[in-house]
């Protein structure tokens, strides 16, 4: 796959980038919009990365960078592709100011009861000119609104017995700050301010509702329209904002 030069102009206030490609997924897009803004030499921060799962895959020996992960739960200490090694929350960050050049977040946002604080101190710990990634489920998808008004017994009986997931990775979900709106709030108050912030929906595939005939061809004929008609973009699957600390 080709690299993806980023967008020159910001996409003000959640805008659609036009500069994905259709053949991109949203993860792909995500993990090369993290590669064109790391540099040889940064210091990154992998908040939330757990066992390292959906974690950056690249290896450590070639990425010339050096990544600290962070997370409350001990799987942290098992994972592979880090540096180094942190138990800790989010939401206070064991991190001196203005510590590192980038901020990764993959699958975090939607796992956090407050979503406001835990920017604060990723705008806190990035260094001036540092910047944050982040990859989330945009509310508005459906299935972020099913997840969102389902228990959390249902989301471990779905995804352990259907998709198959192991049942330590599944967490609560509270789903507060996923839509663009609400994402762009909260970046603003943490301290990122426009142009260097750009927020990004992108569709994905249906595969989830791949246990069902009838609702994967439902699937697939949502994803077509929605990445057809840039009016339905707000009812894209993922969310991605990229944001710069001045």
């Amino acid at each position: 796959m080709g690299r993806i030069a980023p967008k020159a102009a910001a996409v003000a206030n959640g805008a659609h980038d036009d500069s994905v490609p259709p053949s991109v997924s949203p993860e792909e897009y995500f993990e090369q919009r993290f590669r064109d803004m790391v540099r040889p030499g940064d210091l990154v921060l992998d908040a939330g990365c757990g066992s390292g799962k959906y974690s950056v895959a690249a290896n450590p020996d070639t990425r010339g960078y050096k990544m600290t992960g962070v997370d409350n739960f001990e799987s942290v200490r098992h994972n592979p592709i880090l540096d180094y090694r942190v138990c800790g929350n989010v939401n206070e960050l064991p991190f001196d100011d203005a510590s590192f050049d980038v901020v990764y977040a993959r699958w975090l946002l939607e796992h956090l009861e407050n979503p406001g604080v835990a920017l604060r101190e990723f705008h806190r710990v990035l260094k001036p000119g540092g910047k944050l990634a982040l990859f989330t489920t945009n509310l508005f998808h459906y299935y972020g609104a099913v997840a969102r008004v389902t228990p959390q017994w249902f989301h471990v009986w779905f995804n352990h017995r259907v998709r198959g997931f192991e049942e330590v990775d599944i967490f609560p979900t509270y789903y507060r700050a996923n839509t663009r709106w609400r994402v762009h709030k909260l970046l603003r108050d943490a301290g990122f301010r426009e142009p260097a912030l750009q927020i990004s929906l992108l569709e994905g595939s249906s595969s989830v509702l791949g246990f069902n005939f009838v609702l994967r061809r439902l699937g697939r004929a949502y994803e077509r329209v929605v990445k057809r008609f840039e009016a339905l973009d707000p009812f894209r699957m993922n969310l991605i904002a990229i944001a710069r600390k001045d």
